[in-house]
């Protein structure tokens, strides 16, 4: 696990903000900057051409399209991408990662991580939850939040927070979902997806 897209491996904290130009599964092309605050890969929260409708509306608050969304705009490998599902990226997907027998390198967990939390703050669901009673404590609840340009170095005293990691996942689905549902809610005319 890493923090604020950045945590073990700081080339994720610059490729958190910039430009970029692609296409989301065959759609226009897209550029993502860092104008008026805009967060590589979170391009959808603030796309202000995008309206639900009874159909699109399950779609935008849906937090697994939400994070392989992310990890789609933000350019990760195919490999990575297959595990940008909440029902995919579990202990055993970031176990293989970590000891190197998964086509998903280590070096994208951060990505990985900072596009399943939308890149937000999910700490106080993360106490609430328990999170911070691991024998690491509360350093556990970096992972929690991983707002852009936070920066933890990451060190072996946070092995413990491995056991939290699916409490982790659970609010990030859940308070995404909420988020989601209010952000989104308030928009609802034709879809322009």
């Amino acid at each position: 696990m890493s923090s604020g897209a950045c945590g073990c491996c700081c080339k994720a904290r610059a490729k958190a903000r910039g430009v970029s130009i692609g296409k989301i599964n065959g759609d226009k092309p897209i550029e993502v900057s860092d104008k008026e605050g805009e967060i590589f890969g979170l391009k959808i929260w603030n796309d202000t051409k995008i309206y639900a409708n009874s159909t699109s509306f399950g779609k935008l608050t849906n937090p697994n399209f939400l994070f392989h969304r992310c990890c789609e705009e933000r350019k990760l490998p195919s490999a990575c991408i297959q595990k940008c599902h909440f029902n995919v990226y579990d202990r055993e997907t970031l176990e293989s990662m970590f000891i190197g027998n998964d086509a998903c390198s280590i070096e994208y967990l951060p990505e990985m991580q900072f596009c399943a939390a939308q890149g937000m703050d999910h700490s106080q669901c993360c106490k609430s939850k328990g999170v911070a009673k691991t024998t690491a404590g509360e350093k556990c609840l970096v992972f929690c939040d991983q707002r852009p340009d936070i920066y933890t170095p990451i060190d072996y005293s946070y092995a413990p927070c491995f056991d939290s990691f699916d409490t982790i996942k659970r609010c990030f689905y859940e308070e995404i979902h909420q988020k989601a549902e209010k952000h989104f809610g308030k928009k609802t005319k034709k879809q322009l997806l």
